[in-house]
């Protein structure tokens, strides 16, 4: 269970603000940002009684907002504050909103953590403003469940859609993804293409291809096994996520060019044949819920994860800060990955569903102050002590 509740403060806010500056989205021209309608949605209160109970939020009063009904009469702008991932095997995430007993809860397609991808634009989408603010506007490639519980208890929304966050503060967004993904957000960097040795840099006409071109390669460190993973948007392949985990490449970074700001991770040891194929497999399935255990030096990766079908990864970074803070945390995220093969958990380990807490609600603790210890009485003397055998 993942939540946000702590980085709520108290004050006497009881609308969301209003900004007069408007801009528009860097993710879609139909997006209108939080900043722009909030004048709209934001009523004033003077003069009359505001039946709604309103939460005691703190400035800003909200941490993401999203849009339903989007293009129609209906558009609302509902104000998130603090989020909670529940569920295992149907994993969710719970929403409070400004006002009590308002709840939208977003349902996650797989259980698997691992195969979400909260995704973000390339800084040129939005080339006057900082790379890090595309952190703050988070899409997701596929449509999922949505569903809004107004503060009267009234669903006004249960259907798919094509979910958009806009979130107050890079930091928020970087928590919520770690959340969702059970993955910290270690780094992210823009690049201009990212290829292999199956999908080349160019095609057969010189047009620049690969997997994924004009994207946000994002590094991640999960946060039961401390492993590295890279991840990227196939946009030039299958359009799909692709994740290749950091223990299975070369330390040693091949066809560096700093002044392309291009380079090359080959992948660790030889490619397999279709007979090491078959028993990797079947040692796969006998040591699959092995535990990892530290070792004193560097050892083969662990044999839970399948073998890749590339024999290297590479890259071309957009802006050469990006490939030199690149360079420089691959070489510690590789060397933590190699030396420790292990999990800071119990092998047996899993999580028990957390029961759903709905806004408002706060479960009632024993009174602690009440309960005391019982007095014993002391001996008055050495003749009252009790003698032992």
């Amino acid at each position: 269970m993942s939540s946000s509740g702590s980085s709520f403060t108290s004050s006497s806010l009881g609308r969301p603000p209003t900004y007069g500056r408007t801009y528009a989205s860097p993710v879609d021209s139909t997006w209108t940002p939080t900043s722009g309608i909030s004048t709209i949605s934001a009523p004033t209160t003077e003069g009359s009684v505001t039946q709604t109970s309103t939460l005691d939020l703190g400035p800003p009063g909200f941490q993401a907002t999203i849009i339903l009904f989007q293009d129609t009469t209906d558009e609302r702008v509902v104000y998130l504050g603090p989020w909670e991932v529940v569920g295992s095997e149907q994993r969710r995430i719970l929403w409070q909103g400004s006002y009590q007993n308002e709840l939208l809860e977003h349902f996650l397609p797989s259980d698997i953590p691992s195969d979400i991808h909260p995704h973000t634009l390339h800084s040129r989408h939005r080339p006057y403003y900082d790379a890090a603010d595309m952190e703050r506007y988070l899409t997701f490639q596929e449509p999922h469940r949505i569903r809004y519980t107004t503060d009267e208890g009234v669903c006004i929304h249960d259907q798919y859609i094509k979910v958009r966050y806009e979130f107050t503060t890079v930091e928020g967004s970087i928590q919520f993804q770690g959340d969702v993904r059970r993955k910290d957000l270690v780094d992210f960097y823009d690049v201009d293409v990212v290829w292999t040795n199956v999908h080349g840099r160019t095609d057969s006409f010189g047009k620049v291809k690969g997997i994924g071109a004009i994207q946000r390669l994002k590094l991640w460190r999960d946060r039961y096994t401390t492993f590295h993973s890279l991840s990227v948007w196939a946009n030039k392949t299958d359009g799909q996520y692709r994740e290749y985990e950091i223990h299975n490449f070369d330390g040693e970074v091949r066809g560096r060019d700093d002044r392309a700001k291009q380079l090359k991770l080959m992948v660790h040891g030889r490619r397999r044949s279709t007979t090491d194929e078959h028993q990797h497999r079947r040692f796969n399935l006998a040591h699959r819920m092995r535990p990892r255990v530290r070792t004193g030096s560097s050892s083969e990766p662990s044999p839970s994860q399948p073998p890749l079908d590339i024999r290297y990864l590479a890259m071309q970074f957009t802006e050469r800060q990006a490939y030199r803070r690149f360079l420089e945390t691959w070489l510690y995220c590789h060397s933590t990955d190699r030396e420790f093969n292990g999990i800071p958990f119990p092998p047996n380990h899993f999580e028990l569903p957390s029961p759903q807490i709905m806004p408002g609600h706060s479960p009632d603790l024993p009174d602690w102050q009440n309960h005391t210890l019982d007095s014993i009485a002391e001996p008055s003397g050495p003749g009252d002590a009790v003698a032992t055998p």
